[in-house]
């Protein structure tokens, strides 16, 4: 467990300039919620604002922010507008008013029901603007950053810093779902499924989902510490945890994976059964990938059903190369004997040559020895192991498996051809987003 010097040491060399300015904050709060918005309609503001007033003492932070690329300015001059006092929230019968503003004006805390509250963090006008690359994950840290350190100020009391979208419906009991959970959890991931509320083509979207959900249901099978959702909107953290790892990644994207592949490696990523988070779909190109470009991408083939996804034998032979590292921390054993043993066993047929090929461009060997080197017994050797064959090194074999053998296949052929002789690792999940195709 990270111990209070260390978590002193990341607020004070690591996190954002936005934690020094926050003299005079109200020492309030239950628990917090960090959104970041760009181009948003202002009726974001509304859900939100409503949303919170469902909790007591809930603080939401909203960080409003805009690439330095873009200049357009309507959007979020639109909420600000909203947000003012000259300019209270139609039909609301107890308008937001501010309750503390930082000296430089960039955070206002604004006062809602419930005793709730909305930290709206300026990152958006003239001067405050995100460099383009570190887009949506210095925004999250923006926020995160600020919560933290609230909790560690004991001006929010839950650890638990929780994350989502503008695109998304936050269902009832919502924070209930972080109180059971120890410290030594360090990330939460909610369920999700996708809802329609404009144009937005529904079979293209939900075939995305499936894959979304084909994905984690093969690691999970395959017995991987890695299968859980890696999506920004789901993810509740524990503080003590972010700051071991020094935060949200500062990129345009993936900074959800990125985060959560440091943050397995110091407790358990738990995927939560309930309650469910309902995402909007929507058409979107204002991340290079993910939900909305893919949603695009599949809108514009002539067959929405030829979305191609990894071949089914990619999470065996993860199957198979997890096994590998097993064998490898119990005994003394060559790479190559441990492969052949792994080849003749009879509930799958694998290539040896495959799992020997990638040990290889992995430098497996290496590994192993420096595990035989600090491990002086197989659980000691395996944990190393299982450390170093992370999240990414989990997608690059999955990716080599592809490039070099297997392919990928259509969701036609997984429907027609797979998915009756790969019944082994179908989830709920799969199922019943399977169901919702079947009935377009």
């Amino acid at each position: 467990m990270t111990s209070t010097p260390a978590i002193n040491k990341y607020l004070s060399r690591y996190a954002e300039p936005e934690c020094q300015q926050l003299d005079g904050f109200p020492a309030a709060f239950l628990q917090g919620l960090v959104i970041p918005i760009y181009r948003e309609d202002v009726a974001v503001v509304d859900r939100f604002r409503e949303f919170a007033g469902t909790y007591p003492r809930t603080l939401l932070i909203v960080v409003i922010n805009q690439p330095e690329n873009d200049l357009y300015k309507v959007w979020y001059q639109a909420i600000f507008d909203k947000l003012s006092l000259e300019a209270p929230v139609t039909n609301n019968p107890q308008p937001v008013s501010i309750y503390w503003r930082s000296e430089s004006k960039q955070l206002t805390l604004y006062s809602v029901a419930n005793e709730s509250s909305l930290l709206v963090i300026d990152r958006c006008t003239a001067g405050r603007r995100i460099p383009e690359k570190q887009g949506v994950g210095l925004a999250r840290k923006i926020g995160n950053d600020v919560l933290c350190t609230l909790i560690h100020k004991k001006q929010v009391l839950s650890p638990w810093m929780s994350n989502t979208d503008a695109d998304v419906e936050l269902p009832p009991g919502y924070f209930e779902a972080t109180q059971s959970a120890p410290d030594s959890t360090a990330a939460l991931i909610y369920p999700f499924q996708h809802t329609f509320v404009d144009h937005t083509p529904h079979l293209p979207t939900l075939l995305y989902e499936f894959s979304l959900h084909y994905y984690v249901a093969g690691l999970n099978w395959a017995g991987s510490a890695n299968a859980y959702h890696t999506i920004g909107s789901l993810i509740s953290v524990n503080y003590r945890h972010y700051c071991q790892v020094r935060g949200f990644p500062k990129r345009s994207a993936a900074e959800d994976f990125y985060l959560l592949n440091k943050l397995v490696k110091t407790g358990k990523v738990i995927s939560l059964k309930k309650p469910i988070i309902d995402i909007h779909a929507r058409e979107s190109n204002r991340v290079p990938f993910g939900t909305g470009p893919a949603v695009i991408k599949i809108n514009a083939q002539d067959d929405p059903y030829a979305m191609r996804i990894y071949h089914p034998d990619s999470f065996v032979y993860l199957y198979y190369f997890l096994k590998l590292l097993a064998a490898l921390a119990e005994q003394p054993s060559t790479i190559q004997d441990c492969c052949t043993a792994l080849a003749i066993e009879p509930q799958h047929g694998i290539d040896r040559q495959l799992l020997l090929t990638f040990s290889s461009a992995v430098q497996l060997d290496q590994v192993v020895r420096h595990a035989n080197e600090h491990g002086n017994n197989s659980t000691t050797r395996l944990k190393h192991l299982n450390g170093w064959f992370d999240g990414f090194k989990t997608l690059k074999l999955i990716h080599f498996c592809r490039d070099k053998e297997l392919g990928t296949i259509s969701f036609r052929d997984w429907s027609d051809k797979y998915q009756e002789s790969y019944a082994f690792f179908v989830t709920d999940e799969m199922e019943k987003t399977l169901n919702k195709i079947v009935l377009l």
